[in-house]
């Protein structure tokens, strides 16, 4: 599997065509208007036609007739692929939520593109930039009454919020905010926060040369004992383990 990257910007123009090969197109600045033929040879089921803007990829598949357009001030990253990714495969969707580092990753991509002709360092951009798609959990677009909690939650993981107080922010009563949210995210709000603290404890450990009482405290955990054996349920072996 290979990708070509390149950055593009479009006009409010539409226009349709289709190719032989797989692309991804994701907003920089700006949005794109995209219409996918989902007769093309796909089980994706969703509305065919939306709205992309950062924070969000359009997934093309080969051969799908598709028209686009733009406000000329906008740029996207488009990566044309022979293939898509194992994780974008089987997608209900052609419209999903990216993870901020990844988005991340795109807006240095685009820095570095812009910044001169490389032909090599743009090959190892490009086999970087397929190591993280295969590594991204891929999902429809969250109700946004959902985003904005799951946005909350991310904003200051060392904090233990109330689920009366993000029932608050969605503008739900309790028991709509416990289910809208399981249905959305496939897990409860502990388990989910659980999930971002874990994950971003183990990056911590792995990038960083915090104390892992440092680390506990970032994610949550004012006693390390506690933290120590959640991290050891958690990963199957010790944060000092780990990180040795």
């Amino acid at each position: 599997m290979s990708a070509r990257l390149s950055i593009r910007s479009y006009t409010r123009v539409m226009h349709a065509h289709r190719h032989d090969y797989c692309q991804l197109v994701f907003p920089l600045h700006g949005t794109i208007q995209i219409s996918i033929d989902t007769a093309a040879g796909t089980d994706r089921v969703q509305p065919p036609s939306n709205q992309v803007g950062p924070g969000r990829c359009a997934i093309i598949p080969s051969g799908a007739t598709h028209s686009f357009s733009a406000d000329e001030q906008s740029s996207f990253l488009v990566a044309d692929l022979d293939q898509l990714p194992e994780p974008m495969t089987d997608l209900p969707t052609f419209f999903v939520s990216i993870s901020s580092p990844l988005l991340t990753f795109c807006q240095f991509v685009e820095c570095q593109l812009q910044h001169r002709h490389n032909p090599v360092l743009n090959e190892e951009i490009g086999a970087l930039f397929l190591s993280l798609l295969l590594q991204e959990r891929f999902q429809a677009r969250h109700d946004p009454r959902i985003s904005r909690t799951m946005e909350y939650l991310q904003q200051d993981l060392s904090q233990t919020i109330q689920l009366a107080e993000l029932a608050e922010i969605a503008c739900l009563s309790l028991s709509q905010y416990k289910t809208l949210f399981k249905q959305q995210t496939g897990l409860s709000t502990r388990q989910y926060l659980l999930k971002l603290r874990m994950d971003k404890a183990r990056a911590l450990l792995a990038h960083t040369d915090y104390p892992i009482s440092i680390i506990a405290e970032h994610v949550g955990y004012q006693d390390l004992s506690a933290f120590s054996r959640r991290f050891s349920e958690y990963f199957g072996q010790s944060p000092k383990h780990f990180r040795t």
